[in-house]
């Protein structure tokens, strides 16, 4: 026999509201309806749950029996879906992501996703960490990385590229540019591991002895900021400083590019990318991230 799921949580907000009337605004039905969902429930199982009065209705001992078994399992459900949907009736997806991929590339972009999806709208969290999607409120992560995460599933979005940039006053400081070697005479700032100068010099071939380092940012958008600021030249993803080569704040020094060893990946829960408005984003994300790397070519 079926669990009837809708006469037993219409029981659960007629008892948290005290009135039939309310739960019937609450739950957008006429009063009719939730009296007949009640008569339903208590023919079910043979006993009076409520007693009806000129100022509402109260618990029968049964029905107060009833109410201790299924609050707990009712107000978890409804914490579960008021996560996912707001009181706007949208639903709302909840992304963790690089604070320099949410600067450089979803601030740029949702307009057009959100203009397709009016029914779905976000909260973006920012940070480097990878977030603990079983135990915290994120639908979905966005990750620089080798995809590995045990229990997840990830979907490939791109593979942004190393570039070497620097601004243009910087630039009209010193000697020109031309080969992987020339950049030796500048201030190089280096990303947190402090290994991607010397693993671009040796991807070169150049023998990069005591280079000058600058400050090393955490964060790959103070890294772009610095050098716009003439800090030092940056060796850095494409993707981030699309805006900065457009209006001119940086140039590309060298035509080459060395691609990352990583990619940027959607990473989630398995189940969760078969929610309707994950699996639109997802594939939006994917479909953006293709034109984006080909703008950069």
């Amino acid at each position: 026999m079926p669990l009837p799921i809708r006469d037993l949580y219409t029981f659960f907000v007629v008892a948290r509201a005290g009135a039939m009337q309310a739960a019937a605004h609450e739950l957008g039905v006429t009063p009719g309806a939730i009296s007949q969902r009640i008569r339903s429930i208590e023919d079910r199982y043979g006993k009076r749950l409520f007693v009806r009065s000129r100022d509402g209705v109260s618990l029968t001992a049964s029905g107060k029996a009833l109410w201790k078994e299924v609050k707990s399992a009712f107000a978890q459900i409804e914490t579960s879906h008021n996560r996912h949907i707001g009181k706007d009736g949208k639903t709302i997806l909840r992304i963790s992501a690089a604070p320099t991929f949410a600067h450089s590339f979803l601030v740029s972009n949702l307009a057009s996703f959100n203009e397709d999806h009016p029914g779905i709208r976000f909260n973006i969290e920012t940070e480097d960490r990878l977030a603990d999607l079983r135990s915290e409120p994120i639908d979905l992560a966005i990750r620089h990385g080798l995809g590995d995460y045990a229990g997840l599933r990830s979907e490939w979005l791109c593979a942004p590229e190393l570039i070497v940039v620097g601004s243009p006053a910087l630039l009209e400081s010193q000697h020109p540019v031309k080969e992987p070697e020339d950049c030796l005479r500048f201030t190089l700032l280096p990303d947190e591991t402090g290994l991607d100068w010397a693993l671009w010099f040796e991807a070169h071939r150049v023998n990069a002895v005591a280079p000058s380092y600058g400050t090393a940012f955490k964060d790959g958008f103070l890294t772009v900021k610095a050098a716009s600021r003439g800090q030092g030249l940056a060796l850095i993803n494409d993707i981030y400083v699309r805006e900065e080569l457009a209006d001119g704040r940086l140039v590309q020094l060298l035509p080459g590019s060395w691609p990352t060893k990583f990619a940027y990946y959607a990473v989630a829960l398995p189940e969760t990318f078969d929610r309707p408005a994950v699996k639109a984003f997802v594939k939006w994300l994917c479909a953006a991230c293709a034109v984006e790397q080909m703008h950069q070519k």
